[in-house]
């Protein structure tokens, strides 16, 4: 009985081993998380008869709290719809939340390695990195696969993350000449996006990867890596290509419009769903406007009344806090708030306890990702997107599950290497 229990505890690590290569790994194909959904459900159904066995053994506390922001998400999403007339389909992403604590109850459950999330973090890049150039090839404007260019962008950036710091521990040459590799990969296809919301996270993480390491010379480096980046967001600026990929060229005509009442280009728009979100939660602080009412208060607007323009058609308000604000209201933000405060709490108090001062492991690239996010959700709706939805509590649900197993999240990335 023990023997058929154990190959079976096996089989299901396998699969979800294979689960968490494919999350990233697919990422950016069009129903490429289908696979992952496909994979954990098997891992799921395998690893669940020795979870009841072993149901007396106490699960970490880290697993109500994810379980608990999941229901407070979908709790809070629920009751908007309801009290807006909203149809189902407005929680098809926040029912997404609860992957989050799944995810992690089977990263926990199983044992898996973080090689898994890691492995698939290379491949997808090198997907997204030939689907980008492919598209260039082609004339593209901007790359973004099957989906739009910031969503696209927001995928390479999440799987940088993994890359980056769910890698084994060994820091010798051919490390940093594949983390140089996997950075050059990722900076290609969000320059051929042209998305700019991505570029304060993906200098966060090159900051913490040159920065962030042994603590000597650690303000020689810092200092080194702000030079460096300063460098580079120089070149966005003065370089023809570059400025003109990321519309920098066109800023000062952008504000400027905006004081005019133009407001179809990037920042005029976002500065005028801002105020119309911003009224919007005036209104209805503790309701909001709806779960799916945002487009409405677009359409009702001063910006749109007698005229047909292209910021009428937004959806979104270009801001995490403006769409949950506007939308659901003070419970809204406290939901927003669990969803990256909780998770990122969990991140910090597994580092602190295992003592995991280089940025290296699931737990630190659990953290980094939901950073990551919250700078990115500045100028975008993170949340609105299934794929942006999709990427985070997969991933960062993985990251912290493997960080809750026994043998911790220090070793889990020194076991990484010997794979």
């Amino acid at each position: 009985m023990q023997g058929r229990s154990h190959r079976r505890q096996e089989v299901a690590r396998a699969f979800a081993w294979l689960s968490g290569f494919s999350a990233p790994a697919l990422l950016v194909v069009p129903k490429g998380l289908g696979a992952f959904a496909m994979l954990m459900l098997v891992a799921t159904l395998l690893a669940l008869p020795d979870a009841w066995r072993g149901r007396d053994a106490r699960a970490p506390r880290a697993l109500h709290l994810l379980l608990g922001t999941a229901l407070v998400v979908l709790a809070v999403a629920a009751l908007s719809m309801w009290g807006s007339g909203a149809d189902l389909s407005a929680l098809d992403n926040p029912s997404r939340a609860l992957l989050l604590p799944w995810c992690a109850w089977l990263a926990w459950s199983t044992r898996v390695r973080a090689s898994s999330l890691w492995y698939g973090a290379l491949a997808g890049l090198a997907l997204a990195f030939m689907i980008s150039m492919a598209q260039a090839s082609s004339g593209a404007d901007r790359a973004g696969g099957e989906a739009n260019p910031i969503v696209f962008a927001n995928a390479v950036l999440a799987l940088l993350v993994v890359g980056v710091f769910c890698r084994p521990s060994r820091n010798g040459f051919p490390m940093q000449l594949l983390l140089a590799t996997v950075v050059a990969l990722a900076a290609v296809a969000v320059i051929l996006s042209g998305s700019r919301g991505v570029l304060p996270g993906l200098g966060l993480v090159l900051l913490m990867l040159l920065a962030g390491n042994e603590a000597r010379d650690r303000a020689w480096r810092l200092g080194a890596t702000g030079v460096a980046l300063a460098l580079l967001l120089a070149a966005l600026w003065a370089v023809p290509w570059l400025s003109a990929q990321f519309r920098f060229d066109q800023l000062h005509a952008d504000v400027a419009g905006y004081a005019q009442g133009q407001v179809d280009q990037p920042i005029s728009a976002r500065l005028a769903l801002w105020s119309v979100a911003w009224d919007a939660f005036r209104e209805a602080p503790l309701t909001g406007a709806g779960i799916e009412a945002f487009k409405s208060r677009v359409d009702a607007s001063l910006y749109c009344q007698g005229a047909s323009r292209h910021f009428c058609g937004l959806e979104h308000a270009h801001n995490d806090v403006a769409q949950w604000a506007a939308t659901m209201g003070m419970p809204g933000l406290a939901a927003l708030l669990a969803l990256y405060g909780v998770p990122l709490a969990i991140a910090i108090g597994q580092i602190r306890r295992n003592r995991l001062h280089a940025p290296v492991g699931p737990s630190w690239a659990a953290g980094m990702l939901v950073f990551a996010y919250l700078v990115s959700g500045l100028t975008q709706s993170m949340f609105s997107h299934a794929l942006s939805t999709g990427a985070y509590v997969v991933l960062v649900g993985l990251l912290l599950g493997m960080g809750m197993a026994p043998r911790d999240a220090a070793g889990t990335a020194a076991e990484n290497g010997s794979e």
